[in-house]
């Protein structure tokens, strides 16, 4: 078929190509009628195998890798504060047309729709940064209602022990909280789980420390692309008026070939200084738009490390301070003696040690001093006895 379209079609076709196209169609024909084959396929090498259980068992589970992962304490999802950004840009923009009505407010609608494209960018950064700082502060306040809470009460145990910990942590699960959306959970359920496999009080104080630092730090990268708005939205605005300059300043020169028509020039400075005017206006728009991003991201980042001092403090008061460790043996017959009552009995029977011995020093310097008065009082005779003689 494909050699008779050819001929029909393409008379000048060569003889190679003509023996390419024999080539295909025994190739079609082959395909078609040769039977599939019905030997299995290869087996996958048991070493292949073996290799593969071993990368799945060393690989960690998804609950595993997610445990403590509470970024999205402080975190928010990008695209939908991108999107709900694109919305609120949309809707400030339909308000603004209520300002052409009237001659007194219709410079409000030229600072946004009579500026070229750098204003429409300007309040897309500002409204996607107000997405976010709203998501915060939704967050901010999940985490403060979580502070309200008993989450260590004294009815389950006035001091927090090894054999007390599960009913510490099913009390947390009662509540219903998510611990990814808090950090005062996050860090209550982490330093429970280091006490029961440690059990040394030290050692889970060191632990909470640096789970302080890496929330200090997350809350702070979680600031990473508002302070990138805030720095790119005043230079968006300078853009927008080095713009404005040029195009005004290219305008004038055009027409400098009239230059003898004062009356044409001064019209055209006119036009020059009325541009310039209005190339200083995304200047103006950007300022206002950085200001009402950077006063709320300040605040809301305070409010945010004062929570994490918040969370320092109730870990300080209401946890670290109630653990104790667990109970060490000191004999066969007395199991329930704690490890302070050991160190003090050791004490005690060191000091009754030393008391003895200041007892016998004693004793021997009586002696000796017996023993040194005797031996003068043998002198004394034995020196009277010779001067009589």
């Amino acid at each position: 078929m494909i050699r008779k379209v050819a001929k029909k079609n393409c008379p000048w076709i060569s003889s190679k190509a003509k023996l390419r196209a024999d080539f295909i169609i025994l190739y079609q024909r082959e395909t078609i009628i040769m039977p599939k084959s019905n030997h299995p396929l290869k087996k996958v090498p048991s070493r292949a195998k073996e290799r593969a259980a071993q990368v799945n068992m060393m690989q960690r589970s998804f609950d595993e890798m997610g445990k403590f992962d509470n970024a999205s304490a402080t975190s928010v999802n990008m695209a939908i504060t991108a999107g709900i950004g694109l919305g609120l840009e949309v809707v400030f923009y339909l308000f603004l047309l209520l300002f052409r009505v009237s001659d007194s407010t219709k410079i409000f609608y030229d600072y946004f729709y009579e500026r070229g494209w750098v204003p429409f960018v300007l309040t897309y950064l500002t409204s996607w940064a107000i997405a976010i700082l709203w998501f915060k502060r939704q967050k901010l306040r999940s985490q403060q209602n979580v502070m309200q809470f008993k989450l260590l009460p004294e009815d389950i145990a006035t001091e927090i022990r090894v054999e007390s910990l599960p009913h510490f942590d099913a009390h947390i699960k009662r509540l219903g909280f998510n611990p990814k959306q808090s950090f005062l959970l996050t860090r209550i359920l982490r330093g429970l789980e280091h006490f029961g496999v440690r059990k040394n009080h030290s050692e889970t104080a060191d632990m909470l420390k640096s789970q302080s630092e890496i929330d200090a730090t997350m809350v702070d990268s979680s600031y990473v692309l508002i302070k990138v708005f805030i720095w790119a939205i005043p230079i968006l605005g300078f853009i927008g008026t080095v713009l404005g300059i040029s195009d005004a300043v290219s305008s004038f020169g055009g027409d400098m070939g009239a230059a003898a028509d004062i009356e044409k020039i001064k019209e055209k400075l006119g036009q020059v200084t009325g541009g310039l005017s209005e190339a200083f206006d995304t200047t103006l728009v950007s300022l206002a738009f950085s200001l009402c991003v950077m006063f709320p991201t300040s605040v809301m980042q305070k409010n945010e490390e004062d929570l994490l001092n918040k969370v320092d403090e109730y870990c300080n008061e209401y946890f670290l301070k109630r653990l104790r460790e667990p109970v060490e043996t000191v004999g066969a017959g007395d199991l329930s003696q704690p490890a302070d009552s050991s160190f003090l009995q050791r004490a005690e029977n060191l000091q009754a040690y030393l008391l003895q011995i200041q007892e016998s020093q004693s004793v021997v310097a009586q002696q000796m001093t017996q023993i040194a008065s005797q031996f003068n009082h043998l002198m004394e005779n034995s020196m009277g006895e010779e001067g009589g003689a």
